[in-house]
């Protein structure tokens, strides 16, 4: 054994005719490409092991600049999220952006623990999965550097009251008098319901209740950010 990390898998895809590549992000090392040979064929020990959500310590030895998978021993799994298709959306929507903003052997400890416990709240039937995807977005702007500043004008430092506008393409919410040609007004309901989610945490998230419309409007507001900040567009979102 070269190696043991603890990580959680993203994604895979088929390699050849019986082996998988398992982007995988660690605790350890951060974003890196697993290669698990021979995990398609029926008798393998590890196929159970590598498929997305499979939370595990993985061995692993260095070949080439890249990783061979020589064993698995697990930790947690979510395969419960992906028995809902409701839910399999919103927690596959936590992979997809986490597989998208991360780079290949960069350490992401912020982004891992959240990560982990934003998928052991979504498997909990009394929180709701759409909420806990918006607290994870504002999240990751934030380990990302893009922090919504929700207490002043971004232009001239006034403190932010009612009427206010919002620009993506700077992420930064403005006064009515400092409103730019492309600011796109800020309802308040969604001004208040960032305030909620900055101020609490995963495990809070249960005691918070926003209505479907507001649900809806707030999470479409923070994939657009997503979109302009790192032109992603989560694929697996269902709106």
């Amino acid at each position: 054994m070269d190696t043991s990390v603890k990580g959680i898998v993203l994604k895979t895809k088929d390699y050849k005719d019986n082996d998988k590549l398992l982007t995988i992000l660690t605790l350890e090392k951060g974003k890196i490409l697993v290669k698990a040979r021979g995990v398609k064929k029926a008798k393998s020990k590890f196929k159970a092991f590598c498929q997305s959500f499979c939370f595990a310590e993985f061995e692993l030895v260095s070949s080439n600049g890249g990783y061979i998978l020589t064993g698995v021993n697990e930790v947690e799994n979510f395969y419960d999220l992906t028995t809902d298709i409701s839910r399999f959306s919103y927690a596959f929507c936590v992979l997809e952006l986490v597989d998208k903003v991360c780079y290949e052997n960069q350490e992401y400890l912020n982004i891992f623990i959240d990560m982990l416990k934003c998928l052991k709240q979504m498997k909990m039937n009394e929180v709701n999965v759409e909420l806990t995807l918006c607290k994870f977005i504002l999240n990751i702007l934030s380990f990302e550097g893009f922090k919504i500043n929700l207490n002043e004008c971004s232009n001239c430092g006034d403190k932010l009251n009612n009427n206010l506008f919002f620009n993506m393409s700077r992420g930064e919410i403005t006064c009515e008098k400092c409103r730019a040609l492309d600011d796109i007004v800020l309802e308040n309901a969604i001004y208040s319901s960032l305030k909620i989610l900055y101020s609490n945490s995963y495990d809070n998230l249960k005691t918070i209740k926003f209505s479907k419309k507001i649900l809806n409007n707030l999470l479409k507001f923070l994939t657009n950010n997503i979109y302009f900040r790192y032109e992603i567009k989560l694929k697996s979102l269902i709106l």
